[in-house]
């Protein structure tokens, strides 16, 4: 069974929006308008060229990919995190903010490259178990499954 720790969420801190001014509220709510209608219009948020655009995620992935997106990140985005540390009062660490979060993008999808052969294991390389034959199965003994990439529309 699944356990949750509800204990480190008391030390979250959460913005009172009641206490914030009329007008940050109504510009927050606007810019998380144009944030869902500006993904819609480039088809979602599933790829890396529509949330980075297509410069930065050609870096980031490696890959090539469609030319010509702007992406969310540094449009609605960008003037999303802007917003809310003008809120707050941290309008100097924006720009720190936001290379953190591309560091952490460029960590983990030059990790979410194909498969190796070998995995790492703490320190040790570790061979893949060999595959089992399906014809050894007997049939219906498990449910059928799908790659988690059948989920993302392909770009």
């Amino acid at each position: 069974m699944l356990e949750l720790d509800l204990a480190p969420l008391r030390e979250f801190l959460v913005i009172d929006v009641k206490k914030l001014p009329r007008e940050s509220v109504e510009r927050l709510a606007r810019l998380f308008d144009e944030l869902e209608a500006e993904a819609r219009r480039l088809g979602g948020a599933d790829s890396a060229e529509s949330v980075f655009g297509a410069e930065l995620a050609k870096e980031l992935t490696r890959r090539e990919v469609e030319q010509g997106v702007a992406g969310l990140f540094n449009t609605v985005i960008k003037e999303v995190d802007c917003e809310v540390a003008r809120v707050l009062g941290l309008e100097d660490a924006v720009e720190i903010v936001r290379a953190l979060a591309i560091s952490m993008a460029r960590r983990r999808l030059l990790r979410a490259g194909e498969a190796k052969l070998g995995s790492l294991k703490g320190s040790e390389l570790v061979a893949p178990k060999p595959a089992r034959s399906r014809r050894s199965e007997k049939a219906g003994s498990k449910p059928p499954t799908a790659r988690l990439d059948k989920w993302f529309k392909p770009k």
